[in-house]
């Protein structure tokens, strides 16, 4: 009684194991990849023309004046190190 109930118990874990996942090569996972990008780009939403030609005119003119800030920040630093170097 106690065999029988040890083999069904082995003949299960080996049925567990038995199924073989099937092995996708190198280039069916590049197929699988590019299925799965197309599909992903089909679910962006998209902003309209001039939307994006707004938002980026926003970007150019912020980076002129963070560019223009930083540039007066690198004057201002430039004389007081000049100033700094007269005393010393």
């Amino acid at each position: 009684m106690m065999a029988d109930n040890e083999k069904k118990v082995s003949e299960e874990k080996s049925k567990k194991a038995a199924p073989k996942k099937n092995k996708v090569g190198f280039f069916g996972r590049i197929k699988k990849f590019f299925k799965d990008y197309k599909s992903e780009l089909g679910k962006v939403v998209w902003l309209s023309p001039k939307t994006t030609f707004q938002y980026t005119g926003l970007v150019l003119v912020v980076m002129v004046i963070v560019s223009a800030f930083i540039g007066c920040l690198d004057v201002v630093f430039v004389q007081l190190l000049d100033l700094l170097s007269k005393l010393v």
